[in-house]
């Protein structure tokens, strides 16, 4: 057959091998197989070509999460991609070769792979150059074990804090997503020959919705949609040609986003000339139905998703009822034809009907190798952000302390690090519903694939929390000095409404001969399992979570003076920190080496460099604040002024703090034929190195 003669063209084996298609071996290919459907026993994590042969006979399009729904260790994913594969190419009629899906938004979401600094993090270093080498590095990792398809970046500009997937954003900013989405995309992608299929999401508009809620309705008109949220996917299509892009939960002007087909056709396609693979989210296809209710039956969204412009499914509704609706003449045949097209079209553009395998035997050498670790603790030290220093506090002086209190309910806690698509986080949820089920309900299920006798602390990678970063710090530099400790509060939040949550006497007793507090607050981030931000956790204020208030005001009460530093994935409402704390220094979510960036930060071997992404609101109401309203957006008619404050934020997008000076002279501003060109002279006039984000901006008059 002409479509296995590797020196045609994609477009013409893709049409020869359509030639050759039934219906069915057509949906299998915009569908994908469960993990229960080639595993039968998920000790082993064998696969079982019996089953594979009876629930999988004709390949399928992608499988999702080969390591993200398992406790397999990276060599392992490799070997039973490469058996899936095998089966898909061997002992199927037609021999079509299958996409493993995986996320990654803060690191490949796989055991034992690296770990980076979250989206939100990485926006506050406003370097897209490192963003890039990030997502190149993902790309060697998902080269090595076969996971090719990846569900990101995430472009979406978010204006809201109460959305809990803030976190997963870049921040406020058009240009700064845009920006960065093109850097992620071209790395992760490289030439797709030897790398990674990346997807834009969500399209479009998410994170601006009633109430600040995951999947509410957004109200937006045709202007702003195409002038500030359909920009960074339109750039990122012109810029890096991304293999794929994920159409948003949410509905736009009473549409579901997922049967819109002037989002996914007029505009998406025509407007903004995307030419590859437009995906489903996850049970997006089924939630037509039963979360809009929009149509009478679940068969439905079938045939009205594939119809407004969805080429795969990331759900299993096409797979169980696409054929109905065929047969039922609600989809005709050359619609299903473009979808698998467009399937077929990357998997041969990939390489992969040539080149189907992983070389098992660089695996180890390449997941989480030292070269990648040190791009992730370079993100970390650049998004570190000063907000607030008080008699210049920090950096602390070893020479004039002899005692460090360290408290907090993140000080002590690996989650201060992992946003919500990092695998130790992620899987949380999954994991304890595993344990309530027998092998045989967690097969059915497909949940989370797991060995009898693994723990969720086995699934944790080896992470320093902020104590032992300091602890350490102290022991290399300074070790005179004691170090004490206290959590103060249980967790970030009293989820279970435990009467003992609060230990403020601990708090006092470890303060108690020390020259300065250093306080860890802020979130943990997750699917919903006891944690305060990620997707779906949502929010009516947006302090601090839980208790860690009260706690602050008992440390102010000691006299000491406190450095707080925050570990949060959403941004927050800072009014009383800004006024009693003496520094605060916004660590985000800093990934997997954020514990020694925290640190250097804190003791001067690093100078803070980077910059909000995000406005910061003196108070809820402000909502929406961010530095790129309209001028009347920015305005309050007549008195300028809110009856209990002034309009502008607490801190705005792009401040940042600096334990140096740095002066600009000699600015020039040349008009080009299609830009305007900047030369400045920039000079560090302080007394240690340190960085600078150089920002311009404009507007039109």
């Amino acid at each position: 057959m002409r479509y296995k003669d590797s020196t045609l063209s994609y477009g013409d084996r893709t049409a020869d091998l359509l030639s050759h298609m039934t219906l069915e071996e057509k949906i299998a290919q915009v569908s994908s197989a469960r993990m229960g459907d080639f595993i039968q026993n998920p000790n082993t994590m064998q696969f079982t070509p019996d089953l594979a042969k009876e629930k999988m006979p004709n390949s399928v399009g992608y499988i999702g999460r080969v390591g993200g729904a398992s406790d397999l260790k990276p060599l392992e994913i490799a070997q039973l991609t490469n058996r899936i594969q095998k089966h898909c190419m061997e002992e199927t009629r037609l021999g079509i070769p299958v996409l493993f899906m995986t996320e990654g938004t803060s690191g490949v979401l796989s055991r034992d792979h690296t770990l980076f600094p979250m989206n939100i993090s990485a926006g506050a270093m406003f370097n897209d150059e490192l963003v890039g080498d990030m997502a190149d590095a993902m790309r060697e990792e998902m080269m090595a074990t076969g996971e090719r398809w990846v569900l990101a970046p995430v472009v979406d500009v978010i204006r809201d804090h109460r959305y809990g997937r803030y976190e997963e954003s870049f921040g406020e900013d058009v240009y700064l997503a845009a920006q960065n989405g093109i850097a992620y995309t071209k790395g992760v992608q490289g030439n797709l020959r030897n790398g990674a299929a990346a997807t834009l999401k969500h399209f479009v508009a998410q994170g601006i919705s009633d109430g600040g809620r995951n999947t509410g309705p957004i109200h937006l008109g045709d202007r702003e949609l195409f002038d500030q949220y359909a920009v960074p996917f339109e750039a990122v299509i012109q810029e890096a040609n991304p293999a794929s892009i994920m159409a948003a939960y949410h509905e736009l002007d009473g549409m579901p986003c997922h049967i819109s087909v002037k989002l996914l056709k007029d505009l998406l396609r025509k407007r903004l000339g995307f030419q590859g693979l437009t995906v489903s989210d996850g049970n997006g296809v089924q939630l037509v139905k039963t979360f809009h209710d929009y149509c009478e039956t679940l068969e439905e969204t079938a045939s009205l998703t594939i119809n407004a412009g969805i080429d795969c499914e990331l759900d299993y509704i096409w797979r169980e009822h696409l054929k109905g609706q065929y047969l039922a003449e609600k989809v005709d045949l050359a619609t299903i034809d473009v979808a698998v097209a467009g399937m077929l079209s990357l998997k041969f553009q990939m390489g992969l009907f040539d080149e189907p395998y992983v070389d098992e035997s660089v695996v180890e050498s390449i997941v989480g190798s030292a070269a990648h670790i040190a791009v992730s603790a370079q993100m970390a030290k650049e998004s570190m952000t000063l907000l607030k220093n008080e008699q210049n506090i920090l950096p602390l002086r070893v020479g004039q302390l002899h005692k460090i209190a360290v408290v907090g309910p993140l000080a002590h806690n690996k989650d201060f690090a992992y946003g919500d698509y990092s695998y130790p986080t992620h899987i949380e949820a999954m994991f304890e519903q595993n344990e309530a089920l027998s092998e045989d309900e967690a097969i059915a299920r497909t949940l989370f694939f797991k060995k009898k006798e693994t723990t969720y602390a086995d699934l944790y990678h080896p992470t320093k929390t902020v104590l032992e970063g300091i602890q350490d710090y102290v022991a290399d530099t300074a070790p005179h000095i004691e170090i004490s400790y206290a959590a103060g509060l249980k967790d970030t939040t009293n989820y279970n409404k435990d009467k003992n949550f609060q230990n403020f006497a601990s708090v006092h007793a470890a303060c108690k001969g020390a020259d300065v507090i250093i306080a860890v607050c802020g979130d943990t981030s997750g699917m919903g399992f006891e944690n305060d931000s990620g997707e779906s956790v949502d929010r009516v204020t947006i302090d601090l979570p839980g208790d860690q208030r009260l706690l602050l005001a008992e440390l102010k009460k000691t006299g000491l003076p406190v450095v707080l530093v925050l570990a949060n994935g959403r941004p927050l409402e800072l009014s009383y920190e800004a006024e009693y704390m003496q520094a605060i220094l916004e660590a985000w979510k800093p990934g997997f080496c954020g514990a020694e960036a925290i640190a250097n930060v804190l003791f001067g071997k690093a100078c803070p460099g980077g910059r909000l992404p995000v406005s910061i609101p003196k108070a809820l109401g402000q909502l929406p604040i961010y530095y790129s309203q309209r001028l009347t957006g920015k305005k309050q008619f007549w008195h300028q002024t809110y009856l209990e404050m002034d309009l502008k934020p607490l801190y705005p997008f792009g401040f940042g703090l600096s334990y140096t000076t740095f002066v600009y002279s000699d600015i020039k501003m040349m008009q080009g034929e299609d830009a305007i060109h900047v030369a400045m002279t920039l000079t560090n006039t302080g007394t240690c190195a340190g960085d600078e984000v150089v920002q311009i901006y404009a507007r039109k008059r």
